[in-house]
């Protein structure tokens, strides 16, 4: 990982000065190394600072810390600054700029969805704890993309950084499925390498069977994926995580969704001898199209989350794994498989259509 001369670099506007300081002073209580302006005076004496803040913004830091307002975006220095940490988020898949809000204007570059802090409604211990938080995670070298080793979960169990454990769960899931993305993506293309199996018949018998054990697939996964096994995996009040059940319950998920692919693809793969069996087999192979989708969502979904969760939770949003309806307030971590066997009626009236034509 790089070695950073300092953890966090605050990005404001000097009308907002009185603002920030109390949050830069508190940081540095909590042991964050932090480039403030004024405390840097010598280093900044006589530089030119088109060429100084970009490397301190965009190269020097582990976090920009940008505090957005209307004076902000008037400034042409906090441009500079913003525009070289926003070249920085660019070339690293996780985050990097960690806005707090001062009022609602709208800041060039950032998205809508970035995950936001305001601190009208967030006081400085939060902001402080939010960003101590973030560095306990990355302290830990683990983020999604880290490989999933003995040594980096007990790193990441060591730091707890705040909702640790659904960190662990995304990482193995998006890891496990991410190997499996060329395979998710030929079941789209309807395309799988030939299995050597050649059905010379009708296939409706096989076509039935197949029916069958894809309702299986998807009946077992979820009766298997419960609530009992959630709360084994990610503890219930009291009761410490278990980091080993929660790696075993998303390598679960992994393979369900594989099981999935290869039921579609063992379908690709086999060779017919009767031209309508293979029309009719290979329409039926789309019938894991909304399940393997829905799946395929959630994984994405928990990345995300996964991204922004440590300023979520300290800024008060409770994980919520629960089926029942999520409020607001809640940051909903979907651990669930989702059961959407259901077949479009217009791919159905297909299929029944080419079953009609198979021989008894």
């Amino acid at each position: 990982m790089p070695d950073y001369e300092f953890d966090v670099a605050p990005s404001f506007a000097g009308e907002d000065r009185a603002k920030v300081l109390p949050i830069v002073r508190r940081l540095e209580q909590l042991g964050v190394r932090v480039f403030y302006d004024e405390d840097h005076a010598a280093k900044l004496w006589g530089a030119n600072l088109v060429d100084q803040l970009p490397q301190i913004y965009g190269k020097q830091v582990r976090y920009v810390l940008m505090f957005t307002s209307e004076h902000y975006v008037a400034k042409k220095w906090t441009k500079v600054e913003r525009q070289a940490a926003q070249a920085r988020a660019l070339e690293q898949a996780d985050e990097y700029i960690l806005p707090v809000r001062l009022d609602d204007t709208e800041v060039p570059g950032l998205l809508p969805s970035v995950v936001y802090l305001d601190l009208r409604r967030h006081d400085v211990e939060t902001i402080a704890q939010a960003v101590a938080q973030k560095l306990a995670q990355h302290r830990s070298a683990f983020t999604v993309e880290t490989p999933v080793t003995p040594r980096m979960v007990a790193a990441l169990v060591e730091e707890e950084p705040l909702g640790w454990e659904h960190l662990l769960y995304a990482a193995v899931v998006w890891q496990g499925t991410r190997e499996l993305e060329s395979k998710y993506w030929e079941h789209f293309l309807r395309y799988a390498p030939r299995n050597g199996t050649i059905e010379h018949r009708a296939g409706i018998g096989l076509i039935r069977d197949r029916n069958v054990l894809l309702a299986e697939i998807i009946k077992a996964a979820v009766e298997t994926y419960t609530a009992d096994a959630q709360e084994a995996a990610f503890g219930s009040p009291g009761i410490p995580q278990d980091p080993e059940k929660v790696i075993h319950l998303g390598r679960l998920y992994v393979r369900i969704f594989d099981e999935i692919l290869e039921w579609a693809r063992d379908i690709h793969a086999t060779s017919y001898a009767d031209e309508n069996a293979r029309t009719a087999s290979r329409i039926q192979a789309r019938f894991a199209d909304q399940q393997l989708r829905a799946m395929h969502r959630v994984v994405h979904d928990l990345r995300q989350v996964a991204g922004t969760m440590v300023e979520r939770v300290t800024a008060g949003e409770k994980i919520n794994t629960g089926a029942e309806q999520i409020p607001v307030k809640h940051l909903e971590v979907d651990m669930t498989v989702p059961q959407v066997f259901e077949v479009d009626p217009e791919l159905e009236a297909e299929f029944l259509a080419a079953m009609k034509r198979l021989s008894p």
